[in-house]
């Protein structure tokens, strides 16, 4: 293996907390972490992998949602074809987040939208790239945006009145 396809610390610990985001429990992302890293290393045995990090991710995510399914939690959300979507941009990482309610809300929400919020708010992709890195049409990827962002101002009003 050659020093292009070699992962850095911080790679790492990016595809952990990437794995971490999908799963919420440390032991299962470090599982998924270390069977992505498995795959790679024998894929790198085969061939040269010209963006190992993309690689990696990729596997992890492909890993959890095969879990997911294999248990039989996968939840469908119908897709409203001619529903209006508030599409007008929000930027959470500028909102104020205190920790606790990010975790309350973080817990709230399915696996895949943990997965478009982490691709969207957390590594700051397009929304083009992130329906390319997540293999989702536009219209669905906008729509559980628009979700989100309705579950998000619930929550944030919910936490003001409480403090009042």
């Amino acid at each position: 293996m050659d020093n292009k396809n070699m992962l850095s610390a911080n790679q790492l610990n990016s595809l952990f907390q990437y794995a971490h985001t999908l799963c919420q429990q440390t032991d299962d992302a470090y599982d998924l972490l270390q069977s992505a890293m498995e795959s790679f290393l024998i894929e790198c045995k085969k061939k040269a992998i010209q963006h190992p990090e993309a690689f990696v991710r990729t596997v992890i995510r492909n890993r959890f949602f095969d879990q997911y399914r294999h248990a039989k939690r996968w939840e469908s959300e119908p897709y409203e074809e001619a529903a209006s979507y508030d599409i007008s941009p929000v930027d959470f990482e500028h909102d104020y987040i205190h920790s606790q309610q990010l975790e309350i809300i973080w817990a709230q929400i399915s696996p895949l939208d943990r997965d478009i919020l982490y691709h969207w708010a957390v590594l700051g992709y397009s929304t083009d790239e992130c329906c390319e890195q997540l293999n989702m049409p536009r219209g669905s990827f906008l729509s559980r945006i628009h979700r989100l962002r309705k579950h998000w101002q619930n929550q944030s009003n919910q936490a003001k009145e409480r403090a009042l």
